[in-house]
């Protein structure tokens, strides 16, 4: 269980999507992700990206991480170009809801 403050300057490893919602709201300055693109990825000898061809993580990831984020913060996410609408579409339901 994770408590309800953290440390300063704390690295929690975890799957984001059940880690998240055990920590407390506002309680994050900065996050950075790099997670699948979404683009059904395939390098030159045929190997995939898990997960890279689904899409149903990206509005709770996104939520979860606007609920995190304390104001005057900041998220980074690096996503794939053909992707941009799902990515900023998310983004920007997720800050409706605050």
């Amino acid at each position: 269980m994770i408590p309800s403050t953290l440390p300063r300057n704390s690295i929690i490893h975890g799957d984001c999507l059940k880690v998240m919602p055990t920590l407390p709201s506002r309680s994050v300055d900065f996050i950075l992700t790099d997670p699948p693109y979404v683009t059904r990825y395939r390098d030159r000898s045929g190997r995939q990206v898990l997960n890279d061809d689904n899409a149903d993580w990206i509005e709770p990831t996104f939520a979860e991480m606007y609920r995190l984020l304390k104001p005057n913060s900041f998220a980074i996410s690096f996503y794939g170009w053909f992707a941009i609408d799902r990515f900023s579409a998310a983004w920007a339901k997720a800050c409706r809801g605050r």
